[in-house]
């Protein structure tokens, strides 16, 4: 009986998916190659005596990106160890990506070195300093949507303040220090989701 993790692999890219799958089984592991975000929900909530990780590349998301940051943020309850890997190096997508739930996150360019010794580990438990609430993470995507806070405040029955102040924890959580660095990070995700529509 093979005591490797399954990885359920989330690669929007055909080649770059058909690659992985065949490098991680050479390595002996059983992987289970999702295509939509329907079939990986599924995947993700079947029960296996079997650990389990999640492996998920951002480049090719496109408008899947804001379902998948859900995703994560809803896998963290669960024994499922995330990786996530970014096209590059990119400091403020990799803290959003672990406030959403990621145990790491990786570049493109450290897949083939790195991603073998962080699959066997056991399932990282998520620093809860750093995991975003889910009201956080609503306005977060709410922001990256495109909405303003009076539209956010509307859309969530809530008040401007209120947003105002799930924003502020955001940006703490995050550590995302200057409006400038905050801008970049709904810049990129924007980058990301209109990219591959």
């Amino acid at each position: 009986m093979n005591s490797l993790p399954v990885i359920i692999l989330y690669e929007p890219r055909i080649l770059l998916r058909r690659g992985l799958t065949t490098r991680l089984q050479d390595e002996g592991h059983q992987v289970v190659s999702c295509t939509s975000t329907e079939q990986l929900t599924e995947e993700i909530c079947l029960q296996t005596g079997r650990p389990r990780v999640l492996l998920v590349g951002v480049g090719g998301l496109g408008n899947t990106l804001l379902r998948i940051l859900r995703t994560l943020h809803a896998t963290h309850k669960l024994s499922l160890k995330t990786l996530v890997y970014l096209p590059q190096h990119d400091d403020v997508l990799a803290r959003m990506f672990k406030g959403a739930g990621a145990s790491h996150c990786l570049t493109e360019d450290e897949l083939e070195s790195q991603l073998l010794s962080l699959i066997p580990g056991a399932v990282t438990a998520c620093r809860r300093g750093v995991l975003l609430t889910p009201s956080e993470l609503n306005v977060l995507i709410d922001y990256a949507s495109g909405l303003q806070a009076s539209e956010i405040a509307v859309r969530r029955n809530c008040s401007y303040k209120t947003v105002s102040t799930i924003k502020l924890l955001v940006r703490n959580r995050l550590n995302i220090e200057t409006k400038s660095s905050w801008v970049n990070l709904l810049t990129h995700i924007d980058q990301l989701t209109s990219l591959y529509k």
